[in-house]
């Protein structure tokens, strides 16, 4: 295979090899730094050249460090093989005149000489090997290729240097390649070949192209990702060997030794040791590498260090470059690996100390501390540590500041107070990026801290969102708002009334807290504004005020918080799901765009949070496209990783699924809350959770999704959970209770749908229940509650709702005979087309053109077919519905794909959404 970005090299080769047939000798030198290719273009030389039986003979050797004091041992290499196999004639034509002075050299050759005592010349036997070389060329051109000539042995050398003299009398081409910056590159031998050389070659490192071409060869499933070949170049600054083992340290099945690791071992232990002890000096400062500081670090002076640069720069370890750098990144990944852990410790202690008394920044002084295995041996390490979590907290890195403190935290002793606070800065750290943990070491400190008072000041430090989690329940049951007092008190009060909110004893004291109040509640503290953003999350859950209070307070106390990701720790989660539930869609609205303007710092979650509220909100007022553009956009920017989400974040993304029927969105949060993540979850999530699971599979399996509507609302009703804007279990579990056949139990589920809906007072669940009631009412009652259901929809600025409600009255209009059906269907349509929702556009389409006397979107079927139809709404598998009518699999297969043709969906799915509303089943008696 081709070498890529090689091709003027190769040519060049092949030129020099090419004219040796036709007679003409020459010496190609090829030179450059540690990987850059020499050898594999040697390599492919040699196999172009072996595959071309009419070209010149090509012998090989290839120089090792190892082989150095064998005399004579590359010629050997390059023209035993060939003696070897002559024939006894024809090598005494070969070793005749100057050429029987090296005869010696080859004890398997006919006509061996064997050991003459003595002393054998090297001029004389090297005179002999060019005579030799010669009478073999005679024969036929050669080429000889020698590899790693800087490592070739003395007397070797004298033989290719008297070679390359007289290469102009020999059809032979003598290719050498030699590493730049090698000690052995420098003798006079190798000096003169460079000078005789015909052709000198210095391959340059690869561009991103090439290293893109690199990674398509090797087969790497990321090969076509421009980012990462960009990412593969820069480690490697494109050269060849440093780029093999970017690729190599980036697949886990890729083991074995480092061959990167190997040849710059090989490569400084021939080296004076004070390179060695340089490049790894210039590991461990990093960017900080000045050269008085690689001084410090190696114990060398100024011109010691200046000559060792010099080196590692003619290697091509080091790019010319101050502060002192390597030429690629993984040169010093590499060099820190090579070295032992007594190295390692050694460097890296005296690095902190010198930026320490150089008074460098506390992040240079800890970045070292990190790798130095605890305890610290000088005092003054751990301060410094804190100090860098101090300043990495205010740049906005949580993650770098937990790093700095976990490390601190080793030199503390394992009890008392000092250890309880270092603790809490952890928490209050990974607060940011991982709440279980901060949750965790928080439990761990406030069993460390001596009084109630800074056990409850601690617990007020951990962000209000924080305590949505049920193991935050552990924190408050340890501390009461008597400890802290005043302000700090009501602080603990919200966290303590927000773990327990599914107690409904507590709940109801909650509400009762919130009236004592008044109508205006203080807001001028933080304190005050957490104690009433909890009270109303608490009067939100059990629909105890009324929504328009609730609205009226969440507004107010959003005008009050800061508009940015920022708040997402704080009170605006629990303000906006009080908010939307309680219908305030245009506040909440307001304050999340001002809020998506603002700049976004360090980790993603909470701009997410704000994302995904955001598309809640388009999902409740019917802009589905830009609602499920939301949700994907706050997914990837958590990188997919639900497990540390806020509650929010996961609510406001299921609350999307289920009203889009984005069935991805949905499988994705399903298939993460498995049943043993669901049971640690908060009923937040777990209702949220098993409201989804029975939404996907309310067509499939009703009954298993009436089940889960079921255990939803119990394990609400347990917690005095009532409201019905929050989780409409009723609603759906009425709805499928009528599908089963079951309408006394609907009509009792949704009665009491409509009392909590009235008395929560918001129009959305009420325009919602209003409609099934209307769906098990005949007569004047389902006409009345219909009406109202349009009317409650228009005012929820619920569209979807509001195209429910109208295509159910216009279905009754139909079905009655009365005039006005058409209106309604069309501006069902129109709403849908608008909403983005296709189950609805198509059924709507086929409302605005079927025929008049139709009573529903059955009537675009035939009889058969809307047997089928009725069959599959019932839940029943193709299997079941074919024994049930006593016909083929396949016939119900052919009746449901003419039914999906005429009514405009795709599958099974979206036959609930066209036929819902009329309660059309085989089994339904509404």
């Amino acid at each position: 295979m081709a070498l890529p970005e090689r091709e003027t090299e190769l040519r060049r080769l092949r030129g020099a090899i090419a004219a040796a047939g036709a007679g003409e000798g020459s010496v190609t030198v090829v030179t450059g730094q540690l990987g850059v290719g020499k050898t594999a273009l040697l390599k492919e030389v040699l196999r172009s050249a072996e595959a071309d039986p009419g070209g010149p003979r090509v012998l090989t050797a290839a120089a090792s460090r190892t082989e150095q004091d064998f005399d004579f041992g590359i010629a050997c290499q390059v023209l035993e093989p060939l003696v070897a196999e002559a024939d006894a004639l024809e090598a005494d034509r070969w070793f005749g005149g100057t050429a029987g002075a090296a005869r010696w050299l080859f004890p398997g050759a006919p006509g061996w000489p064997g050991w003459e005592p003595g002393d054998h010349h090297d001029v004389l036997t090297a005179h002999g090997l060019v005579g030799l070389l010669a009478a073999i060329s005679a024969d036929r051109p050669l080429a000889v290729l020698v590899d790693d000539l800087h490592v070739a042995d003395r007397q070797s050398l004298t033989w290719l240097r008297q070679c390359a003299r007289r290469i102009h009398d020999l059809p032979c081409a003598l290719v050498v390649t030699v590493r730049e910056g090698d000690p052995g590159a420098d003798r006079p031998a190798i000096r003169e070949l460079w000078e005789l050389a015909t052709t000198r070659i210095r391959p340059a490192n690869l561009s991103e192209d090439g290293v893109g071409a690199v990674l398509r060869a090797a087969s790497d499933g990321r090969a076509g990702d421009p980012c990462v070949v960009a990412a593969c170049h820069a480690a490697s600054a494109g050269n060849p060997l440093y780029l093999n083992e970017v690729v190599r340290g980036g697949h886990a099945h890729r083991g074995g030794p480092s061959v990167l690791k190997e040849r710059l071992a090989a490569q400084l232990a021939v080296l004076p040791p004070q390179v060695g002890d340089c490049a790894r000096a210039i590991a461990v400062l990093g960017e900080h590498a000045e050269p008085w500081l690689v001084e410090h670090l190696t114990g060398a002076d100024s011109v010691a260090v200046a000559e060792a640069v010099r080196v590692l720069g003619r290697l091509g370890i080091l790019a010319p470059a101050c502060p002192l750098r390597f030429a690629a990144p993984v040169l010093r990944t590499t060099i820190e690996a090579s070295m032992t852990a007594q190295e390692d410790l050694r460097l890296r202690v005296r690095a902190a100390t010198v930026f320490h008394e150089a008074g460098f920044a506390a992040e240079t002084v800890a970045a070292q501390l990190l790798e130095v295995p605890a305890p610290s041996p000088s005092p003054w390490m751990p301060e410094e540590l804190r100090t860098a979590a101090d300043a990495a907290t205010r740049r906005g890195e949580p993650e770098t500041a937990a790093r700095y403190l976990r490390r601190a935290l080793l030199d503390l002793p394992p009890d008392g107070p000092e250890r309880g606070w270092r603790l809490v800065d952890l928490a209050l750290s990974e607060a940011a990026f991982d709440v279980s943990a901060a949750i965790r070491h928080l439990t761990q400190a406030i069993g460390l801290l001596p009084t109630p008072r800074e056990r409850a000041e601690a617990v007020t430090l951990l962000p209000l969102s924080a305590f949505l989690r049920p193991e935050a329940a552990v924190l408050t049951g340890r501390v009461t708002p008597e400890d802290a007092g005043g302000q700090a008190g009501l602080r603990l009060e919200a966290r303590i009334r927000l773990t327990r909110c599914e107690d409904p004893a507590l709940l109801a004291g909650a509400v009762d807290r919130l009236r004592e109040l008044g109508p205006e509640p203080p807001i001028g503290t933080l304190a005050e504004r957490e104690l009433l953003a909890v009270l109303l999350h608490a009067a939100t859950l059990s629909a105890g005020m009324p929504a328009a209070i609730v609205a009226g307070l969440t507004d107010r106390l959003l005008r009050c918080a800061p508009a940015s990701s920022e708040e997402f720790a704080g009170t605006a989660p629990l303000l906006i799901i009080s908010a939307l539930t309680a219908g305030a869609l245009g506040p909440t609205s307001s304050w999340l765009e001002s809020a998506a303007g603002e700049p976004v710092r360090g980790r993603p979650a909470r701009p997410a949070s704000l994302i995904a509220a955001r598309g809640a909100v388009l999902a409740q007022t019917g802009q589905l496209t830009r609602a499920r553009s939301a949700a994907w956009e706050a997914y990837e920017l958590i990188g997919g990783n639900l497990g540390e989400a806020p509650e929010s974040l996961v609510m406001a993304l299921v609350a999307i699924a289920v009203v889009t029927r984005d069935e991805r969105l949905a499988t994705t949060l399903v298939e993460h809350y498995d049943e043993h993540a669901l049971a640690r979850a908060g009923l937040h999530i777990r209702a949220a959770l098993l409201m989804l699971r029975g939404a996907a599979t309310a067509v499939e399996d009703p009954r298993g999704a009436l089940a889960r509507f079921l255990d939803c609302g119990a394990a609400l009703h347990r917690a005095g959970w009532r409201n019905p804007a929050l989780f409409p279990w009723r609603t759906w579990s009425a709805w499928l209770q009528r599908r089963l056949g079951d309408c006394v139990s609907a009509g009792e589920l949704i009665d009491d749908e409509i009392r909590w809906a009235r008395c929560w007072g918001a129009p959305a669940p009420l325009g919602r229940a209003l409609r099934i009631k209307a769906s098990l009412s005949t007569g004047a009652e389902a006409d009345r509650m219909v009406a109202e259901s349009i009317e409650t929809s228009r005012a929820s600025g619920d569209r979807l709702e509001l195209i429910r409600a109208l295509l159910a009255e216009g279905a009754l209009l139909r079905c009655d005979g009365k005039a006005g059906a058409e209106d309604r269907f069309r501006e069902a349509y129109r709403l849908a087309e608008g909403c983005g929702a296709p189950w609805l556009t198509g059924r709507t389409a086929e409302e605005t053109t079927g025929p008049r006397t139709a009573a529903g979107p059955s009537a675009a079927l035939s009889e058969a077919e809307g047997r089928v139809v009725a069959f599959a709404l019932d839940g029943l598998t193709n299997g079941e519905i074919a024994a049930e009518i006593n016909v083929t699999r396949r016939a119900v297969e052919k009746h449901l794909t003419n039914c999906y043709r005429k009514l405009g969906i795709s599958g099974r799915a979206e036959l609930a959404e066209v036929f819902g509303a009329w309660g059309f089943g085989a089994r339904s008696s509404a």
